[in-house]
């Protein structure tokens, strides 16, 4: 069977809601990334043949298909087709699954595998009444920053609480292990410090891509080349004099993932056609997994997802070097760790190997950016480490996980 490997990739740095890339349409976001990805690694524009783009909410800015308006949008020629899919939080990673199983059936030589997501410019949808043509105009209104552009609820699913918010079910996680304050707290100044101790050691600058920011009335033209949530300043003190969100006990703003605008994008190509570019693989795809639970501890579907994607790989856990484990709350991160001994025989990860360079609760989580963004600092890690396995698994918004295992060929 084919192989798919990743060149290399990069990423915007991620950056507040109403902040620094919030001036930027969604489609060029993307579009910017994708071709500084193809720059970083040195594939041509014209060598690419297709792009698969994660994105929750691409209705305002993407026309529905983000992928393929924002390669034409940046000069990608016309030759090359793109497709977007939306499976929340793990969008761009289930983007990566599905161009690795293109190139490993033989389908597709080169691709990209990206996702974006600028919460400041998700728009607002304006649902139309039952009957075809109503004259009533708009019904319903939603902000798709939080919808992801869907409709009305479905009965069904409001009679089981489907639809709970997405901090809630963080909280229903901490219920379920017994989770403190203190404990959730100290996971977000783990993160918090791990990802400070990577942007001063110049970890992140492997990953970012400046992104130039024009002029306005009020500000300069400027760069955009760092990421805006990590905190100098953070203390246990600090965190735990923070406010509760509503509907919770324990979830604050710094131990919950911010609202955040970016994009990420990496090449993927089959050994043959890497080698015809002359181009030396980062990582290997090796397998990976999804699996689904109730929507109400929507956080927890890693744990499943990713033993399904260690087994298929032929691996035990004791061989994976770098895990990273998606933080969409710290108590959620922690409620992957408490129930992942239970499906791996009672393997606990150590400390050095998780996440090593901070999580998304420090970096920022734009949402269908986020997966990618693994994908690229995971490969990253394992070269610099000189490891040979990792592994990759984000919850889902709805009650799924996905799970993705890479090799580092210039350790085997």
């Amino acid at each position: 069977m084919t192989e798919a490997y990743v060149l290399g990739g990069v990423r915007t740095p991620f950056t507040r809601y109403g902040g620094t890339l919030s001036g930027i349409r969604t489609d060029e976001l993307l579009g910017m990334t994708m071709k500084g990805a193809c720059e970083r690694v040195g594939v041509p524009l014209d060598a690419i043949e297709d792009i698969v783009a994660g994105c929750v909410n691409p209705a305002h800015e993407g026309m529905g298909d983000i992928a393929r308006w924002a390669a034409l949008a940046v000069g990608f020629p016309d030759t090359v087709a793109g497709a977007t899919l939306n499976r929340y939080c793990g969008s761009s990673l289930s983007a990566l699954v599905s161009v690795s199983h293109s190139i490993k059936a033989g389908d597709l030589g080169v691709g990209i595998a990206c996702g974006v997501e600028s919460m400041s410019r998700s728009g607002w949808a304006l649902m139309k009444g039952e009957a075809p043509f109503s004259p009533r105009g708009p019904v319903l209104m939603l902000d798709t920053m939080w919808s992801g552009a869907g409709g009305p609820p479905n009965p069904v699913l409001l009679a089981r609480n489907a639809y709970i918010g997405m901090i809630e079910t963080a909280q229903n996680v901490a219920d379920r292990y017994s989770l403190t304050r203190k404990e959730i707290d100290a996971f977000a100044l783990r993160s918090q410090q791990h990802a400070k101790a990577a942007r001063d050691r110049g970890r992140f600058a492997k990953e970012i891509m400046t992104v130039p920011i024009p002029a306005t009335k009020k500000t300069p033209a400027r760069v955009a080349e760092h990421d805006e949530f990590i905190r100098d300043d953070t203390t246990a003190e600090t965190l735990a004099a923070l406010p509760v969100q509503p509907g919770t006990t324990q979830m604050t703003a710094a131990n919950s993932t911010p609202l955040t605008d970016g994009a990420s994008a990496v090449v993927v190509a089959s050994g043959e056609k890497a080698a015809e570019l002359g181009l030396e693989p980062l990582a290997r795809v090796v397998s990976s997994a999804v699996y689904g639970i109730d929507p109400l501890i929507m956080g927890l579907a890693p744990a499943w997802a990713i033993p399904m994607a260690i087994r298929r790989a032929g691996l035990k856990p004791e061989q994976i070097d770098v895990w990273e484990v998606h933080e969409a709350f710290s108590a959620q991160a922690l409620g992957v760790l408490r129930e992942l001994p239970n499906q791996l025989d009672g393997f606990v990860i150590p400390d050095d190997k998780l996440t090593p360079n901070g999580g998304a609760v420090a970096i920022g989580h734009p949402f269908g950016a986020t997966g990618t963004r693994y994908v690229l600092t995971l490969a990253t890690e394992l070269q610099e480490r000189g490891a040979r396995y990792g592994v990759i698994g984000v919850c889902i918004g709805s009650g799924q996980g996905v799970a993705v295992v890479l090799e580092n060929p210039s350790a085997t």
